[in-house]
Parts: structure tokens; C-alpha cells; sequence
């Protein structure tokens, strides 16, 4: 005797059964703001150098080490700071 096996579907009308997962990808509202990839890269690239990187409101940036610190207005400038630094390469 051969148990019988079943195929899944669980309504009369042959559809499989409806399945949940669970994603923490998928956002239904915002939570924040998310980094895009070069600012990112460029801020894990100084905190290996030790430095770290405190974003303010208005999109800008300060970077302390050592006690002293830096302040950049934008993106692009801490990527001149960080060239400067040898952190990273133009």
C-alpha cells in the first residue's frame, strides 16, 4: 500500500495554495533614506581609515579624526577630502 502524495492544491477549482514570505527587501513606506552606491563606498572607505563621517541635514558632511575635524558641503567635496587623504583614487 503506497501512501497517496499530495500536489499542493488546496481549492476545488485547481489553484495552488497561496504562500506568504517574508522579504525585508520589498519596503511598503519609507523608513529612511537609502545610500546610494558611491557615497556608500566612499564612506566605508574612510571609516576603514579611521575616520568618521557624520551626514548633517542638508545633505552635507563632517569628518573627524584625531580630534580635529572637516567640514564638506556636498558629496563632491568629500570625495576631494578623501582624494586628498590618499583614502581613495580620482
Amino acid at each position: 500500500m503506497r501512501p497517496t502524495m499530495s500536489n499542493g492544491l488546496a481549492a476545488a477549482n485547481n489553484q495552488p495554495a497561496e504562500t506568504y514570505t517574508l522579504s525585508t527587501n520589498d519596503l511598503d513606506y519609507p523608513t529612511g533614506r537609502r545610500l546610494r552606491k558611491e557615497e556608500a563606498t566612499l564612506l566605508a572607505r574612510l571609516a576603514l581609515a579611521g575616520h568618521v563621517v557624520h551626514r548633517g541635514r542638508c545633505n552635507d558632511y563632517t569628518v573627524c579624526k584625531y580630534g580635529y575635524a572637516q567640514y564638506c558641503q556636498d558629496l563632491i567635496e568629500l570625495h576631494a577630502f578623501a582624494v586628498r587623504l590618499g583614502v581613495c583614487h580620482e
